[in-house]
């Protein structure tokens, strides 16, 4: 599977379903959309460019345990950094050892610099 294309990950899978949000939203809207829909993170997004990805992480790291309020803090305010990115004609292997040189989970996928999807280690390792 470390052979397979991201192109071929991203066309072959749920990604696209990732949730996405407004960077300007406030966390707490963040948080519930991550509770409707289960999951760990959220893609923020600055009108139709990739801002970062919000996760639960951030929310305990970030908001939580910095005594932040999650319904006045803006998702852009307690983004994590800068997500790493890979070309979506790089392969799973090569995904992973970016993930583990940057210490990072996850990684946006670009094609000609613009981010088409947000890929978590659990993608590429499922």
């Amino acid at each position: 599977m470390s052979f397979q294309s991201l192109r071929t990950v991203l066309a072959e899978s749920r990604i696209a379903d990732r949730p996405a949000i407004a960077a300007a939203a406030m966390v707490s809207d963040a948080v519930a959309l991550m509770t409707e829909r289960n999951v760990d993170a959220v893609v923020a997004m600055n009108d139709d460019r990739f801002a970062g990805l919000f996760t639960a992480h951030d929310v305990l790291t970030r908001v939580v345990g910095t005594s932040r309020d999650a319904a006045t803090t803006r998702i852009a305010d307690a983004l994590s950094g800068e997500v790493p990115r890979i070309d979506i004609d790089a392969m799973i292997g090569q995904a992973l050892v970016l993930m583990d040189e940057c210490g990072r989970d996850h990684v946006a996928v670009a094609d000609r610099g613009r981010v088409l999807g947000v890929l978590s280690r659990g993608d590429l390792d499922g």
